[in-house]
């Protein structure tokens, strides 16, 4: 067991629960122990019965764990959604764009496109690509990567573009945003908070500080906004 609460934190979170950390650390009285993973790799390994905390995730993962009995149920709360981006090197011209026809055109010229190709990010490009007519002509540029990759990758200059979380491509160093999916197009990603069954002391606290409101702007400014379960 690691030492302090133990929190499922998402990939594309990681950058903003580090810089929260302090902070959390201070409400829960004591130390947290993230366990950084792609969204659907964390219900995965809370349905296999790794010992946690507090978790981060996609919702619609989180009700079957709190059916099996992994999940506090009434501890689930919404706690952010981040838009599906694209990023650019750093240093390349272009403006940030938001239409779906000047988003096509630009995965259309581009010669390399990466990708998260297990995580949710992913797998949210390809059914946008799908519902867009666009599966095609974009296949032959795609690169599914590893969980970090893509970013890494157009930073070096090894790949042209990088889809991901607006968090992700805001967090890197040596990639700026060249579009951010609109929202017409459902290209978002939600993620919502838990507690475990029995959480230690200071967790309930933790998610009633990364809920609250104080820390709406901060979570926004970091390309995350608040949403409410439908």
């Amino acid at each position: 067991m690691a030492s302090g609460l133990r929190i499922f934190v998402p990939v594309a979170i990681q950058a903003l629960m580090d810089r929260l950390r302090p902070r959390l650390e201070a409400t829960a009285g004591q130390a947290l122990a993230p366990l950084i993973d792609l969204n659907p790799v964390i219900p995965e390994r809370i349905a296999a019965g790794e010992a946690f905390d507090i978790g981060l995730t996609n919702p619609p993962y989180v009700e079957a764990l709190a059916t099996a009995g992994r999940v506090d149920g009434a501890s689930h709360r919404p706690f952010g959604r981040v838009p599906l981006a694209i990023g650019r090197r750093a240093g390349t011209d272009g403006s940030v764009l938001t239409g779906a026809a000047e988003i096509a055109a630009l995965l259309r010229s581009a010669d390399s496109i990466g990708y998260t190709g297990a995580g949710t990010s992913g797998r949210t490009y390809l059914n946008v690509m799908a519902r867009l007519g666009l599966t095609q002509a974009v296949a032959p540029r795609g690169r599914p990567m590893g969980a970090g990759e893509p970013v890494a990758s157009v930073a070096a200059g090894d790949t042209a573009l990088a889809v991901a979380p607006l968090t992700t491509i805001l967090s890197s160093p040596g990639i700026v945003a060249a579009a951010i999916f609109p929202d017409a197009l459902a290209a978002h990603i939600d993620m919502s908070i838990f507690l475990s069954p029995m959480p230690g002391a200071g967790a309930a606290a933790v998610l009633e500080r990364l809920t609250g409101p104080e820390l709406d702007a901060e979570l926004a400014a970091a390309g995350l906004v608040r949403f409410a379960f439908d």
